[in-house]
């Protein structure tokens, strides 16, 4: 009953923690990054949309004009000699017609202008710029003098030519205001989107508590568990000595199962509590100087009855010249243990194990490989994540709790490491550690 409730509690807690699979810390830096982001995105289409408003407008805008002015200087035979005959002729006659041409086109008609006027030079010689005569709102003056929009010459038989400059101020509210429905729209989504990551944020930081809260409980249950499961650990001991206990095989069996299912149950908080450490970064590692072989003969040593049990095999081809290490020896111990553990569970018969080392660079390299089940392709991409575990077929029998590979993982990172596997279904596995050497190793 204990272990039932444990093990209901743990898996509440695991899938608390897919959840959360990257932390509070990354998730607050990539949301607002992906908003502004979009933001960008939005201003960036919102920008070339006025510029290709804009181009169309001027295109649409300088034809009008060019045409006007065609009529203008075709009707307009006789030359203005004087800027007041210029100024008159475009406050009398050129602004109602160019307020009217402007009106029949669709072009804003509150529109300014000027006169200007330069020396009347020959062909071949540089013109200078036009200089400014009179406008008809001063404020725009040096909108006016760097327009191109401009009508004329009017006194080519002169000494000057006379030129009258049109400069629209209203016009970036114009297209604006024809971008009014875009700008909604794109108002709109990231009000959306703002409304959306504002959720998500919401609901990832209640999400983190519970997970505190869930992750505290949880070590909190492992070490009160730790106590009374030493004291039942003691206790079955104590009693398979007793003298009517060794003369019932019935009570001896009774007691072995105790014994059994403390020993499962004191592994499985032991996994959840290194698990817990490796998450928060706590785990403190004993690490000096090792024989990588000496640890992985002891670890083969400790899977003896296993072996045996199943009438598996395993064979070691340790060939690197270099196999002292700096690391924990007990955690190196548990990695190569726990990757040939899961080759005799996910084996369809018994399992053969081949466990090999080289130097390579400055390191060693380890292969752990078996003729089991294998995985494919996307399983692969996952097998190392923190409490996912692989489907096995018609393997319903294997225990587990999808925290063996991610500990190693962890395990051989924490010790410079790297770790990979390859596999196909039906053909095995094999997985491939890279270890640095100390620099004297021998």
């Amino acid at each position: 009953m204990l272990h039932r409730l444990f093990k209901n509690e743990f898996y509440s807690y695991l899938e608390c923690m897919k959840i959360l699979a990257l932390t509070r810390k990354q998730v607050f830096y990539i949301i607002p990054s992906v908003f502004i982001i979009l933001v960008l995105v939005q201003l960036v289409l919102l920008n070339n949309a006025y510029t290709g408003k804009e181009k169309d407008f001027n295109d649409r805008l300088f034809y009008v004009v060019r045409s006007f002015n065609q009529e203008v200087v075709k009707d307009f035979i006789d030359p203005l000699p004087t800027d007041s005959s210029t100024i008159v002729f475009a406050q009398t006659f050129l602004a109602k017609r160019i307020d009217s041409v402007f009106k029949t086109n669709d072009i804003p008609a509150d529109f300014v202008y000027a006169v200007t006027k330069n020396k009347n030079l020959p062909g071949w010689a540089i013109q200078p710029n036009d200089s400014l005569s009179w406008s008809s709102d001063t404020r725009y003056n040096e909108g006016l003098s760097t327009t191109r929009l401009r009508l004329g010459p009017f006194g080519a038989a002169g000494e000057y030519n006379f030129f009258v400059k049109i400069f629209l101020p209203s016009k970036p509210a114009y297209l604006w205001l024809s971008l009014l429905p875009l700008v909604l729209i794109l108002t709109l989504t990231l009000l959306i989107l703002l409304f959306c990551f504002m959720a998500m944020l919401a609901i990832i930081k209640k999400q983190a508590t519970i997970a505190e809260i869930k992750n505290d409980f949880v070590n909190n249950m492992t070490h009160e568990l730790k106590t009374p499961l030493f004291t039942i650990s003691i206790a079955s001991k104590m009693l398979a000595e007793q003298p009517g206990i060794k003369e019932n095989n019935k009570y001896i069996s009774y007691v072995q199962s105790i014994q059994q299912e403390t020993d499962r149950l004191t592994k499985l908080v032991d996994k959840v509590l290194q698990t817990s450490s490796l998450e928060r970064k706590q785990l403190q590692l004993d690490k000096k100087e090792i024989d990588l072989h000496a640890a992985i003969r002891s670890a083969v040593d400790n899977l003896e009855l296993i072996r045996q049990e199943q009438k598996a095999t395993i064979e070691l081809y340790l060939e690197a010249d270099q196999h002292m290490i700096y690391a924990d020896e007990t955690h190196i111990q548990s990695v190569i243990y726990s990757l040939a553990d899961n080759a005799f569970k996910y084996s369809n018969g018994p399992a053969h194990i081949t466990i090999s080392s080289r130097n390579v660079d400055n390191g060693i390299i380890v292969w752990i490989a078996d003729k089991g089940i294998g995985f494919d392709a996307a399983t692969k991409q996952q097998v190392f994540e923190r409490f996912f575990r692989a489907h096995t077929g018609n393997l319903h029998d294997v225990k587990g709790y999808g925290i063996g590979l991610s500990y190693v993982k962890s395990i051989i990172e924490a010790h410079g490491g790297t770790i990979s596997v390859e596999s196909k279904p039906g053909k095995g596995s094999e997985f491939i550690i890279i270890l640095p050497c100390t620099p004297h190793a021998k």
